[in-house]
């Protein structure tokens, strides 16, 4: 028995918060074990989506720890079967890569209690080295829209009401393995507030990850691509104008060869178009 489970406040029972993991081409389930050093996994209430193929399909023999083979690719369109395959009432989004901290699930559901009306509540990361991932607010307080650029998907816990009430799901035209591989966890979190549910933040950490994410490489194409499609679907045509000082500030920051500016530019050129071909056709005003 995990001597941390009974610690939970009265008012939710264990497989009230499901956790929500996403991994790729998984035939075990060892790799559960890392993320759980206190305690074995099975005294949680997990749901992993593995998207692989069918050669290699990913089987639990635990009843707390379900699995869901996909044979689609992408982050968001992982995240999204999962959240309309779970049995929680909370979930908290996840990684294959990152360390639960003991008393996260006792953390997450205290406030959730002290917290009723609230959609999401946004948490704290370590890094593994003992820092603080990142500058948080330095007590609890609704997140604005500017806010939610720093948030990490691992961060991110979800009322599952009020979710499906409202239809909120990652778009799956941005995130790891779509066209625009950055942004998911921002558009997610946007979509939940422009339906009028609250985001909020709680000091609290409750996982420990790597002191960087797919989301820091801010030079790169990929990054550059999405980030500009992004910029395009909050500000349209003011996206021009941002991808120039984008530019600029990589180049500052990055001291990548001049020669390179024009390439760049270019990238976060296509970045803006591709995605204003998507919105002229409203392919994904489903995620509004």
């Amino acid at each position: 028995m995990c001597k941390y489970t009974n610690k939970l406040i009265t008012d939710f029972k264990n497989p009230d918060l499901e956790i929500l993991v996403a991994t790729l081409n998984r035939n075990s389930l060892d790799f559960l074990i890392p993320m759980f050093p206190f305690c074995h996994f099975s005294e949680y209430s997990i749901l992993v989506v593995n998207q692989t193929q069918a050669s290699n399909l990913l089987v639990s023999e635990f009843d707390s720890v379900r699995v869901i083979n996909s044979f689609e690719k992408g982050l968001s369109k992982s995240r999204n079967l999962a959240l309309e395959n779970t049995i929680g009432k909370i979930v908290l989004i996840a990684d294959d890569d990152v360390v639960f901290l003991p008393d996260f699930q006792q953390n997450i559901l205290e406030e959730y209690k002290q917290n009723p009306s609230v959609a999401a509540i946004c948490f704290q990361t370590i890094t593994n080295e003992g820092f603080l991932y990142s500058k948080y607010p330095k007590s609890a307080k609704e997140l604005s829209f500017t806010n939610l650029r720093k948030v990490l998907s691992i961060e991110v816990t979800c009322r599952v009401g009020n979710l499906n009430m409202k239809n909120c799901r990652f778009n799956e035209f941005f995130g790891l393995g779509a066209q625009f591989q950055d942004s998911e966890t921002f558009f997610f979190l946007r979509n939940i507030k422009h339906k009028g549910l609250k985001v909020v933040f709680a000091p609290k950490s409750i996982v420990v990850h790597k002191p960087f994410s797919s989301s820091d490489d801010a030079s790169s194409d990929r990054v550059i691509y999405a980030r500009m499609a992004g910029f395009y679907k909050r500000y349209s045509w003011i996206a021009y104008v941002l991808l120039l000082k984008y530019i600029f500030f990589v180049f500052r920051k990055y001291d990548f060869p001049a020669k390179e500016i024009k390439n760049k530019f270019s990238i976060g050129l296509a970045g803006i178009n591709d995605y204003k071909v998507i919105l002229n056709k409203k392919l994904d005003s489903s995620y509004e």
